[in-house]
């Protein structure tokens, strides 16, 4: 497991058009680059899967959404930080090999290291498998957002305490 590199962004590409039926942009991955929480796992040379991870930025409906509540006299954590996977991924020729495993935990350790209070992704609702192993390490769905892919698809909110 390593960094990305721009010259990994092709092979990243493939995988997402392979994995997810609204795959990212070139470009917003491109835009990824650079960050600590973006890796790679290769095997023989070849990327199969990756990564992508960091502090969730609140809306500024969010925020202003807790300052409110502090202001009322409710008990706010106004620092409060979670972590988010953004994106998780592997070629589904190396798939049941324990690889997203591999890559949820190594990207679990380095949001514990930024001293999260917890972390939350998205998911697909028909993503079994990634819900499975997102249960397994300790995720529990929150909430189901409605038409969150480009294509319609609903997602599920899951999120763990740190």
């Amino acid at each position: 497991m390593r960094l990305t590199h721009e010259r990994d962004l092709p092979r990243i590409l493939e995988i997402e058009r392979a994995a997810f039926p609204s795959p990212w942009p070139m470009e917003l991955l491109r835009g990824h680059l650079g960050e600590p929480g973006f890796w790679v796992y290769e095997q023989d040379g070849k990327v199969v899967g990756y990564i992508l991870v960091g502090i969730k930025i609140p809306t500024l409906w969010q925020r202003l959404e807790k300052r409110t509540r502090a202001l009322v006299g409710q008990r706010v954590d106004l620092e409060e930080r979670a972590g988010h996977i953004m994106n998780l991924a592997i070629d589904p020729t190396f798939r049941r090999r324990g690889l997203g495993s591999l890559l949820l935990q190594e990207g679990l350790r380095y949001l514990e290291e930024l001293g999260v209070d917890g972390v939350e992704l998205e998911v697909r609702v028909n993503n079994d498998s990634a819900i499975r192993l997102y249960e397994k390490y300790g995720f529990q769905v929150k909430e189901r957002y409605r038409h969150y892919y480009g294509n319609g698809d609903d997602a599920y909110l899951m999120v763990r305490s740190a």
